[in-house]
This record gives structure tokens, C-alpha cells and sequence, in this order.
């Protein structure tokens, strides 16, 4: 036996059990009782996708018929500013840009993803379903499949799309492994391991190099670990969130309705002045004039409020 086939034997190979399902693949004879085919497609606009996406909106969503129209499901599923390309990575061809995954069932589109596929990552954006199959969680064979797109394409990373810990639609993300979370501060990425999800349980924001900062420690475990023991001894304690001027969002909200600079709020992801004059070299930007980029000397002056 060569060592591939021992290797097929004895090993649990995620893109070949996926596959074995489809059509295309499926051993015959006999003739499958139902014909299951999974497809990539450009992220287009169709009465057939629609028809979907609004099923989904109302059975899943509980939005109303009058709310839902063909070009609302065009501006928010497929109107896309990147480019579809492809390129060559080893033996695969590797598809760049925003496409439509479709699962159909004897011909019928009964689910769909969304997805970019970016140069180093299979990225989920929406995943909607036909409620005559809410039972077979396409949450979670949609991420199968997705992992199992990540690897036949070459990509190196599998993006998840955003975990909300609150949210049960969402919470199931944490069930793979190995799952990380991106740090709302500091960009780094951290594993969704027990100590985090615990911190998650008890505050609605958490920022793991926030955390080992306060606490003047390296190690987050060992960060989750104290914290349980100071909230066990004051039950009262309150997250240290002295730094942001205004760490409510309706605090923020409310001030920049009334005319706050968002440069002023120290918002996680959003750039302060200061640092945009520190980090960006704002004399001489990148521009694109038609098809040719070129490089311009430019005058920028940021303005604080007094």
C-alpha cells in the first residue's frame, strides 16, 4: 500500500468527506435518491438568489415583505468593490475577489454564502438558508465547506467573520478549533480559549492586551485567573475604562451628534489625531488618476477644536 492511500485510510481527510456528497463525486451506480451540488459563482444578482435572501429575511430576520427589495439584496450581498481575479499558487488556481458559494438540492438553491476571497484568506460574510431546511444548520456546514474552500484554493487563513459572545447566531464560532479573535487595540490575535470566553462572560468589551496592561502581566491566563479573584472578593468592581473620555456608546453617540470630532474619542480602530501625525506620512500620498497610480506631494492640515 503506498503511503498516500495509508494516509487516506487511516486519516480523517476534511475536503475528500465533504466532497464525497456532491454529484459530481458520488459513486454510481446505483443513482443517488437526491443530487446535492455546491457551486462558486460570481456575486451576481439573480431572481433566484433573491427569492432566497428574502425567505431569509423574513423567516429568520422577522422583517416585513415591504421591507425587502431586489435592490437592497443587490446593494448588500452583491454590489462589491473588489475585483474578481485569479492567480496561480503551485497546482491551484487561486480565485480572487467576492463570489456567491450556492448549495442546491435537485436543482433548487436551498442556501447560499457569501464570501471574499482575498490573497491569503477565505473570508465569510453572510450565510443565508431556505427555512425548509433550517434543520440542517448551514451555520455550521457552511463553515465546514468554507475551511474546506480555504484549503483546496491555497489560502492560509479561514476569517470567520465577526464573533459576538452575547449573540447565539454567532456564539457557535467558538466551537472550532483553533479559533483566535482579533484585539480591538492592538491587532493581535488571540486564541478564543476558556480564559477568554470567561472574560467575555463578564464584560462587554474586552481587549486581552488592555487586560495584560492593567494588570502588568504577560501571560492572559493568568490575567483571567486574577480577575475572578478580585471580582470574588468585591463583587462591586467595575471595568477600568478610565483612558476612553466617553466608553458608553451612547455616550459617544450622543457627543458626536452634537458635533465631537470621532478623532477625539479613542475609539478602538479609529486613529487620533496625534497618531495620525506621528504614524502617516501626510506629504506624500498615494493617487490614482484613471488607471495610473502615482505618487503626489500634498498639503494636509488637521484641525483641533479649541
Amino acid at each position: 500500500m503506498s503511503r498516500e492511500k495509508a494516509r487516506l485510510k487511516n486519516a480523517f481527510d476534511l475536503t475528500r468527506e465533504l466532497h464525497r456528497a456532491e454529484a459530481q463525486i458520488a459513486k454510481q451506480p446505483p443513482a443517488p435518491a437526491h443530487r446535492f451540488e455546491v457551486t462558486l459563482e460570481p456575486a451576481e444578482a439573480t431572481r433566484e438568489k433573491y427569492e432566497l435572501f428574502a425567505n431569509y429575511q423574513q423567516n429568520v430576520h422577522k422583517e416585513k415583505q415591504d421591507e425587502i427589495s431586489m435592490a437592497g439584496f443587490r446593494r448588500f450581498l452583491c454590489n462589491s468593490p473588489l475585483q474578481q481575479a485569479s492567480r496561480r499558487i503551485g497546482d491551484n488556481e487561486q480565485l480572487l475577489g467576492s463570489y456567491h458559494q450556492c448549495y442546491r438540492l435537485d436543482g433548487r438553491l436551498i442556501a447560499m454564502s457569501v464570501l471574499d476571497l482575498l490573497p491569503h484568506c477565505v473570508s465569510g460574510v453572510y450565510m443565508l438558508y431556505h427555512s425548509d431546511f433550517e434543520k440542517w444548520q448551514f451555520g455550521k456546514l457552511s463553515a465546514l465547506r468554507e475551511a474546506a474552500l480555504a484549503l483546496d484554493g491555497g489560502y492560509q487563513y479561514y476569517y470567520m467573520g465577526y464573533y459576538i459572545h452575547s449573540c447565539t447566531k454567532m456564539k457557535y464560532k467558538g466551537d472550532y478549533k483553533t479559533q483566535h479573535v482579533l484585539d480591538p487595540e492592538s491587532y493581535e490575535w488571540n486564541p478564543l480559549d476558556a480564559d477568554l470566553k470567561s472574560l467575555l462572560d463578564r464584560q462587554a468589551y474586552v481587549s486581552p492586551s488592555r487586560e495584560r496592561r492593567l494588570k502588568g502581566l504577560k501571560d492572559p491566563s493568568a490575567v483571567a485567573t486574577e480577575q475572578l479573584e478580585d471580582e470574588a472578593k468585591d463583587a462591586t468592581k467595575t471595568q477600568d475604562l478610565s483612558d476612553f473620555p466617553l466608553p458608553t456608546a451612547a455616550e459617544a453617540g450622543a457627543a458626536v451628534s452634537s458635533g465631537t470630532s470621532l478623532f477625539d474619542l479613542k475609539v478602538p480602530g479609529i486613529m487620533t489625531a496625534e497618531e495620525v501625525e506621528e504614524q502617516l506620512d501626510l506629504d506624500s500620498m498615494p493617487i490614482r488618476v484613471g488607471n495610473r497610480p502615482a505618487r503626489a506631494q500634498v498639503g494636509c492640515v488637521i484641525v483641533h477644536d479649541a
